[in-house]
């Protein structure tokens, strides 16, 4: 037997080694999705939206703030209803591939489409020539594609710029913490994620802190107080859980005073985000939130900050299409950790010299800007709070 007619079984051989062992992966139960709590309301929601029984191409947006749980409702999604259709895949950090500015859209865009179809067809390393390359290799194939944290509209353009891109029975999943994205998108099928019930949201803490739904004894009461800080974020929950677990009793009440006024690393990167990619003006706007605002009438705080802002309405309408508040009956509502980042933010500024703040909501801030006999007039805002 000669050596390439050798060198070819050997091939074969580990091909068909490979094939049959990503199959038996891909039979393989996932389990990854077994602790989490509260799903089975969230696909109840979905599945109205979703509509498996249809033939149509649909595009569904799963919006809400940061750390709500967009990505996981995707992820659960994805684990429960792929193997229904041919082609299927998440795809994941889209922002670190689409640069803002983007100051070579077709190149990205290309590149975002070279890594869609690599990952929908399993295949490492395809170079395709140009943008309509995706569409001609998934019009006829059934799809279930999530396309995760998106923020720009460019990046839906590379990825899923119309329907008719997809065979019948695809389904599209954007998550997103921008509704006004959505909209321009033209989807109209939109699952906004609310924050975890209290019940929940004390489970999701409980999972994280102790492995088990429930807390141990004698720490019943912490556990009510630091599910109470997180303020029904899932993030926020699993966080402060996985800090907390393996402490003793004496550990976490000296831990808490800190949890009240400081924002663990992670969680602040992760909202800080969101604040960075907004304007300047409102940035602003996020700041009076914050520092004095939460919880107020709407059009009492357009009435104190009309002087201040050209548009203090616009402003509060591109805060909630971006989840970093919620305006209910007439009400401006900001997330527990959201104020806690704003007045962190607001503390930041002033460190150096409180004189020159725009906001000022600690008491030794205050005293120390009153007490420059240097300063013949100062405007200070000081919260009720």
């Amino acid at each position: 037997m000669s050596s390439n007619v050798r060198d070819n079984e050997a091939a074969m051989i580990e091909n068909i080694a490979t094939d049959v062992s990503n199959k038996l992966i891909n039979a393989t139960p996932s389990r990854d999705f077994e602790a989490l709590i509260g799903m089975g309301a969230h696909m109840e929601n979905m599945r109205a939206l979703l509509r498996l029984d249809l033939d149509d191409v649909r595009m569904i947006g799963i919006w809400g703030p940061p750390g709500i749980g967009k990505t996981t409702i995707a992820r659960f999604l994805l684990n429960q209803v792929s193997k229904s259709f041919q082609l299927s895949t998440i795809m994941v950090n889209i922002k670190e591939c689409y640069p803002s500015p983007c100051l070579d859209e077709y190149s990205v865009q290309l590149q975002l489409q070279n890594k869609m179809l690599s990952k929908m067809i399993n295949q490492k390393d395809i170079m395709i020539p140009h943008l309509g390359v995706a569409q001609e290799r998934l019009k006829d194939k059934k799809v279930f594609l999530v396309l995760d944290d998106v923020d720009q509209l460019g990046q839906l353009d590379a990825l899923a710029k119309e329907t008719r891109w997809f065979g019948p029975g695809s389904r599209i999943i954007i998550t997103t913490e921008n509704l006004r994205l959505l909209m321009a998108h033209r989807i109209n099928h939109i699952y906004k994620v609310e924050f975890s019930s209290t019940d929940e949201a004390f489970q999701i803490f409980c999972m994280h802190a102790f492995g088990q739904k429930h807390p141990y004894n004698g720490f019943y009461e912490l556990s009510r107080e630091v599910t109470e800080l997180a303020g029904g974020l899932p993030l926020g929950l699993k966080v402060m859980g996985s800090s907390l677990r393996g402490m003793s009793k004496q550990e976490w009440k000296r831990t808490l005073p800190r949890l009240r006024t400081c924002l663990d690393g992670k969680i602040e990167s992760i909202l800080m985000f969101s604040y960075e990619a907004l304007s300047h003006e409102d940035k602003d706007l996020f700041l009076c939130i914050a520092c004095f605002f939460n919880y107020q009438n709407i059009k009492k705080v357009e009435k104190h900050l009309a002087d201040r802002f050209l548009d203090v309405r616009q402003g509060l309408y591109v805060l909630a299409e971006k989840s970093l508040i919620h305006i209910g009956t007439g009400t401006i509502e900001m997330h527990t950790l959201l104020v806690q980042l704003g007045r962190e933010i607001a503390h930041t500024q002033s460190t150096n010299d409180p004189r020159k703040s725009l906001f000022l909501v600690d008491e030794r801030e205050i005293c120390e800007a009153l007490s420059d006999e240097t300063m013949v007039s100062f405007n200070i805002h000081l919260s009720l709070n």
